[in-house]
């Protein structure tokens, strides 16, 4: 018999999310869903369909199906069902993400297929409970706001038990609060924060609760304004409230666009709140700021004869921490890294863009004036 063997593959995924622990050896999870809600260690089953064509010889005179040809075309089918474990580390982020659904291209970045197939259903297992932390009870649920290094928040888990976790030391306690870094499930939270295991129920309190009063600043100082440049240090008010620019690097959201104290993006249960990660709240105010004196200018330093002005650079020809350039009679200096990177990069050339005017103020700061050239010593 002759015989033409071509296949062509096509994969349906179905599911739902379970939390447990229930062995695969034989019963199938539930099916993943597209764009589900998945953490790691969460099982799903998916079902692959091949169909493989063969074609084949035939007889007219003895088969109905048989065409004047000949020959015709068999389609087998064949479905078959693995089990998946959503993996335990960083790239379980991806697991509710379709382009890393279970058996596609990149599945097995962020599931773990096991061995045998399955088939039936997996009968539920208690969850597993990780090893409780040292504590009594769970701290606070985690929400975005300002984390000190060592405070504790805990995140619900399925299974009717939280984890509980510490904010790390300086200076990756600036990471805490901010969008990417949420305890457990952001892709970059092992930065910001140390797993210190399981808790249930709610923490105790020791004592009568802590209000800390805001302090009076006195005087309002001028409003925010979108179209300004802030430094660390600078204080704005806003309704009455006193915020504070954060120091360097968190400085540099200060003056962007979605940093604005006191706002929010979103709605429900998703609200993020952006500004927290460049501002401090320091007191309340009212009224304006009276003025102590006239008002104190300083000069800027006569630095000579002017350097080299400015020109776009490569990794090879690069600015450094302490370079200087001229632009229009005032020098610039090169700031340290990273910021130093920015140096030689176009838009980044020292008050010349009007696209992003301050753009170069990330890079450089102006050390004086000058007039001439250096002479050569």
């Amino acid at each position: 018999m002759f015989k033409v063997r071509s296949i062509v593959l096509t994969t349906a995924l179905f599911g739902t999310q379970t939390r447990n622990t229930a062995s695969a050896a034989t019963g199938c999870f539930p099916a993943y869903i597209s764009s589900g809600t998945y953490a790691s260690g969460d099982k799903v089953s998916a079902t692959t369909t091949t169909e493989s064509s063969e074609i084949v010889s035939c007889d007219p005179a003895t088969d109905a199906a048989c065409p004047a040809s000949t020959y015709k075309t068999v389609v087998t089918t064949t479905t078959e069902t693995y089990n998946y474990v959503c993996v335990d580390n960083a790239n379980s982020a991806f697991c509710g993400n379709d382009g890393y659904a279970p058996n596609t291209a990149f599945g097995s970045i962020a599931w773990t297929k096991e061995s045998g197939e399955c088939s039936g259903t997996a009968s539920a297992a208690a969850p597993v409970i990780p090893p409780a932390w040292s504590g009594t009870g769970c701290p606070a649920t985690f929400a975005a706001a300002d984390f000190s290094a060592g405070d504790v928040v805990s995140v619900p888990k399925s299974g009717g038990y939280s984890m509980v976790y510490s904010c790390k030391e300086e200076p990756n306690n600036l990471f805490c609060g901010m969008a990417g870094y949420a305890p457990g499930t952001d892709q970059y939270w092992s930065n910001a924060w140390t797993e210190l295991g399981s808790c249930t129920g709610s923490m105790a309190p020791t004592d009568s609760p802590i209000n800390v009063a805001l302090a009076d600043a006195g005087g309002c100082p001028g409003e925010y304004d979108g179209a300004s440049e802030y430094e660390e240090g600078d204080a704005v008010s806003k309704d009455g409230l006193v915020f504070q620019c954060k120091p360097f690097p968190l400085s540099n959201h200060c003056s962007q666009t979605g940093y604005e104290p006191g706002t929010s993006v979103g709605s429900g249960v998703v609200v993020v709140e952006h500004w927290r990660d460049a501002w401090s709240v320091v007191g309340f105010c009212s009224g304006t700021i009276a003025p102590t004196g006239a008002p104190n200018h300083v000069a800027l330093q006569d630095l000579g004869g002017c350097p080299d002005g400015w020109k776009e650079t490569n990794s090879v020809t690069a600015y450094e921490e302490g370079d200087t350039v001229a632009e229009d009679g005032l020098v610039y200096t090169c700031k340290a890294w990273p910021m130093s990177g920015h140096c030689g990069q176009a838009g980044y050339k020292p008050n010349h863009n009007p696209a992003t005017p301050q753009a170069w103020r990330d890079a450089w700061t102006v050390a004086g004036h000058c007039s001439g050239s250096i002479g050569p010593t």
